[in-house]
C-alpha cells in the first residue's frame, strides 16, 4: 500500500497529536500522585504528632461550659450559636494541640464541614451532630464520607473520617 503525500502528512499530524495527548495524560497523572503523596506525607505527619505530641486532659473538654451548653442544645433540640462554635474550637484547639491548623493544612473545609469534624472530635453521635448543625442525618453522613475522599483521595466510610478526625 502506497500513501500519498497528503495521506502521509496526515498520518504524521495525528501520531504526533496522540503523542501529545499521551504525554499530557501522563503528566497529569503525575501531577494527581504528586499531591496525593503529598497529602499522604501530612497526614502520616500528622498522625505522628497525634502519638507523640503531650494532650492536655481530655476531661476539660467535657466538664466544660460549652459542652454542657451542647448538652443542653441536644435536649432542647436547637443548633449551636455562631459564638459557640468559636468557643468549642478553642477548647479542641488547647485540649488537642493545632487540630485545626492540622485539618485546614490538608483540604480547606467549609464551615459545615469544620462544625462537623469538631464535633466528631468530642465524640458526639451523627444524629446529635445532624441536630446540632441543623442538617439531615444523611447529610452528615455524606459530609464524613465526601471529606475522606477529598483528604485521602479514595472512597472511604463514614467511619474512616471518623477514626481518622479522633486520631489527631
Amino acid at each position: 500500500m502506497i500513501l500519498t503525500n497528503r495521506e502521509l502528512f496526515l498520518l504524521i499530524i495525528c501520531t504526533v497529536f496522540y503523542i501529545t495527548l499521551f504525554i499530557m495524560v501522563l503528566q497529569a497523572n503525575r501531577r494527581k500522585i504528586q499531591l496525593l503523596q503529598s497529602r499522604l506525607d501530612n497526614i502520616h505527619a500528622m498522625q505522628k504528632m497525634a502519638v507523640i505530641e503531650p494532650r492536655q486532659d481530655v476531661s476539660q473538654i467535657f466538664s466544660s461550659s460549652i459542652y454542657l451548653r451542647i448538652k443542653q442544645y441536644l435536649n432542647e433540640g436547637h443548633s449551636i450559636a455562631d459564638e459557640d462554635w468559636k468557643e468549642l474550637a478553642e477548647i479542641v484547639n488547647n485540649t488537642y494541640t493545632g487540630f485545626t491548623e492540622k485539618l485546614f493544612s490538608l483540604y480547606r473545609m467549609s464551615d459545615q464541614d469544620y462544625h462537623v469534624s469538631l464535633l466528631i472530635k468530642i465524640r458526639l453521635q451523627p444524629k446529635d451532630i445532624a441536630i446540632l448543625t441543623a442538617h439531615s442525618k444523611e447529610s452528615i453522613a455524606s459530609t464524613r464520607s465526601r471529606l475522606y475522599q477529598k483528604v485521602f483521595g479514595k472512597k472511604g466510610s463514614t467511619k474512616d473520617w471518623d477514626d481518622f478526625i479522633l486520631s489527631i
